[in-house]
């Protein structure tokens, strides 16, 4: 599996899992940070809503995410609790995962390969209330 889709799926299954806007991830494996805004689809994955993804209710999973990230291709994501599993359609790519804390962990399948990331960094969301405005209220 190519080096940027371990990237994305380890993107969306984190932030869909934690339900933190992710800035960027260290990859221990390559020993580097990497930010979100660097990949090829940056402003797709960042927006991460029903314009480029559909959830559908699944058997075994609580839901499919499916990611579109080039006419051929796409991330098909089975989340159950903090777990993940899923492919990428159109090529021999499975992987399976989960995220505790910080941390999001994957095998591929393909490549036979156990990955490590974790969350580095954090978009604050503007939009949200503080703690100071809560407490004045």
């Amino acid at each position: 599996m190519k080096k940027h889709n371990r990237t994305r799926i380890a993107y969306i299954a984190g932030r869909l899992i934690t339900g933190k806007r992710i800035a960027s991830l260290y990859d221990f494996k390559n020993l580097a940070d990497i930010e979100i805004g660097s990949l090829p689809d940056a402003d797709r994955l960042r927006e991460l809503n029903y314009e480029y993804n559909n959830y559908v209710n699944g058997n075994a999973f609580k839901y499919t995410f499916w990611h579109d990230f080039s006419v051929k291709h796409a991330i098909d994501l089975r989340i159950n609790g903090n777990t993940f599993m899923g492919r990428i359609t159109g090529s021999s790519a499975y992987f399976i995962g989960n995220v505790r804390g910080d941390r999001i962990y994957i095998y591929d399948h393909e490549d036979s390969e156990h990955l490590n990331y974790r969350i580095s960094g954090c978009i604050v969301d503007l939009a949200a209330p503080t703690t100071s405005a809560l407490s004045a209220g």
